[in-house]
């Protein structure tokens, strides 16, 4: 372990120890140019700024840090010998978060089956969050695109929403509540179902007068009925 002082706030190691030539060097304990020392630096000498670091001081996510640094692609490739089963490339943070950045690129996800899943442990946590300045496109080919929620499933947009069946289109609901702006304007014309809000005046039977005005339940299940409803 070698011996590192601080001497008016800056580091030096009496055990410090270098082996290089023209085309690269290694050095062990040497101290950094922000006044870290690194255990062990391999560094190209084609280019300054390619070289692997194992630093031995510094903060917490510093100190036994691993810094992998190269002005040319970084590649890994494993699994020659392995079997289709096999974790060949593992990364795993035991603490803090993994980020992927690509500012001028894609990140690309290729793979035979991707399997995207947030366990969580409480706290607000398990969440998975999908945001775009521009365009979502989600298309699923064979058995089609399945959305599930236990709680609830919401669409919203600030202009236009299609539900669209190109053969068939089912919607169904325990209890269905329809209504377009015109049904809840006084000044407009009826909204395409007939039904026209009550006065304003009162706003506070606006939702009762609203209902009443719905043809009855009974006749609303034999129409539906007549088109094989799953409900008839």
């Amino acid at each position: 372990m070698s011996d590192s002082f601080d001497y008016q706030g800056e580091k030096k190691n009496i055990h410090a120890y270098r082996l290089g030539t023209n085309d690269g060097e290694i050095k062990f304990g040497h101290v950094t140019s922000d006044n870290e020392v690194s255990a062990v630096l391999l560094r190209s000498g084609f280019f300054f700024n390619h070289y692997i670091e194992m630093d031995g001081t510094g903060e917490a996510h510093r100190s036994g840090g691993t810094i992998c640094r190269s002005p040319g692609s970084f590649q890994v490739n494993a699994g020659d010998n392995n079997g289709p089963g096999d974790q060949t490339v593992l990364m795993r943070a035991q603490n803090g978060d993994i980020f992927l950045s690509a500012p001028n690129g894609k990140i690309i996800l290729d793979a035979k089956s991707i399997l995207i899943k947030a366990s969580g442990n409480g706290g607000g946590t398990g969440m998975i969050e999908i945001d775009a300045n521009e365009k979502v496109n989600i298309s699923g080919k064979g058995d089609g695109v399945s959305i599930n929620g236990t709680a609830a499933v919401k669409l919203v947009s600030d202009k236009t929403v299609d539900v669209i069946g190109g053969t068939v289109c089912n919607i169904y609901g325990g209890i269905m509540d329809m209504a377009d702006g015109n049904a809840t304007s006084t000044v407009s014309k009826p909204s395409k179902t007939g039904v026209k809000a009550a006065s304003a005046v009162n706003q506070f039977n606006v939702l009762s007068n609203l209902i009443a005005s719905i043809s009855p339940l009974t006749n609303l299940e034999q129409k539906m009925g007549s088109y094989g409803s799953l409900f008839k």
